[in-house]
């Protein structure tokens, strides 16, 4: 089966993004110092408390765009909030049907939102970020089995583990081990089993500079260290190999149709 090691064709679906800038190429993101552990201790939960999100409903980029003083580019209101639930001015780009949703918006100021379904249900979920189209095979995160591909930067992912109500942002390192990303770049919440997952993601803070297009995937893992990839609820679809690869991204153009 073809790996990720190869430069691939991206998914041709590249959907226009809600609403938000276009820019020049970026650079790697500045080193953080601060390194976590991707695992977290918490008591096991039957079901998922709302009221422990990590972000408690707050606001992320209200502005209004398109209205009187807009920049008249027939961008919608954006205003992202972090509660667990979807947001409706987020459109589901691919999934849904026997796969996890894939929800994805862009805010003018480069606030990227993203969603897939919770988990809590048997799985880790993640949505990995990347701001280069991915081309080389890396570690899976938070010790997963199997490679997923990522680009000439930073690979970003959100994270909700099935076994306790914890969701947040993390950097992929190129070697090994995941740092966690933390501060207001980096929001991210999860609520009851049956809503979502959700992140917002400050692209130039993360990236350097808001790329034109961004690479996005949803994957579960099973909970377990060295858990496999449930390919067949990924999205994109995947060829069912256990790895992530370069045409398993789906690609999101980040400026206004």
């Amino acid at each position: 089966m073809t790996r990720a090691g190869g430069a691939l064709a991206i998914a041709t679906a590249v959907a226009a993004a809600a609403c938000g800038p276009t820019a020049p190429g970026i650079d790697a993101a500045p080193p953080l110092d601060a390194r976590a552990d991707a695992r977290v201790d918490a008591a096991l939960v039957d079901a998922r408390d709302p009221d422990a999100a990590l972000v408690d409903a707050a606001p992320v980029d209200a502005r209004v765009i398109d209205g009187p003083g807009g920049d008249g580019g027939g961008c919608p209101v954006v205003a992202f909030t972090m509660d667990g639930a979807l947001d409706p001015g987020a459109p589901v780009r691919a999934g849904g049907v026997t796969s996890v949703r894939l929800a994805a918006a862009v805010s003018a100021a480069g606030v990227l939102y993203v969603a897939t379904d919770d988990a809590g249900e048997g799985s880790d979920h993640f949505i990995l970020v990347s701001a280069t189209p991915p081309t080389t095979a890396r570690a899976a995160p938070f010790a997963k089995a199997g490679t997923v591909a990522a680009g000439a930067g930073p690979l970003l992912f959100l994270a909700d583990e099935n076994d306790n109500a914890f969701a947040g942002w993390f950097r992929r390192e190129p070697a090994a081990g995941d740092t966690a990303l933390t501060g207001a770049a980096y929001l991210a919440a999860t609520g009851a089993n049956g809503g979502v997952v959700e992140g917002a993601l400050d692209l130039g803070a993360a990236f350097g500079a808001v790329p034109a297009t961004v690479y996005l995937a949803a994957v579960p893992y099973a909970t377990a260290d060295g858990g496999a990839l449930v390919a067949a609820a990924q999205t994109p679809a995947g060829d069912g190999d256990g790895d992530l690869e370069a045409a398993e991204y789906l690609a999101v153009a980040t400026a206004c149709p």
